[in-house]
């Protein structure tokens, strides 16, 4: 048949040496389906993974910059962001969150809800009750005070001089 067509055995010969899926073997239509599927499959997945970090980067920068305009320039570069799946958030939120020192259990927590509602706030998990305390941040003074405040509640707690 190669014969009577020879254009196309050119265009198969062609196509196994551009193509990584061709094989010499002899493959079903079922099997040529499946592979360009499969390939199909994982370029869109590659292609996806791809966008999700560029977006992630792009989320984690707007941490960054939210942080510099809220605590200055000093206090935000100490920072060190990470990006918190959605999976365990409210629908249409997104997050990222920051440690405030080494053994220290509060943290900073950056939240876009519905791309419009924007937060960046200091969250102090309750070893007592087991809720967090959450309070937006307006400046590093006011992070402070709230940071002071806990400390000073936590002595009383323990029995411990409060101010």
């Amino acid at each position: 048949m190669a014969d009577d067509y020879p254009e196309i055995a050119t265009r198969s010969a062609s196509v196994e040496e551009e193509d990584p899926m061709a094989t010499t073997t002899s493959l079903t239509v079922a099997d040529l389906a499946s592979l360009a599927f499969a390939k199909w499959e994982a370029d869109g997945e590659a292609k996806g993974d791809e966008m999700f970090e560029q977006h992630r980067e792009e989320f984690l920068a707007f941490a960054r910059a939210k942080a510099r305009s809220v605590l200055g320039e000093e206090a935000a570069a100490q920072l060190d962001w990470q990006y918190t799946g959605t999976a365990s958030l409210p629908k249409d939120t997104e997050q990222a969150t920051a440690n405030l020192g080494e053994g220290r259990a509060e943290i900073l927590r950056y939240r876009v809800v519905d791309s419009d509602e924007v937060s960046l706030a200091l969250v102090q998990p309750c070893g007592t009750c087991g809720h967090d305390q959450i309070n937006e941040v307006r400046d590093l003074t006011h992070l402070g005070g709230l940071l002071e405040t806990a400390a000073d509640l936590a002595k009383a707690a323990q029995g411990g001089d409060a101010r």
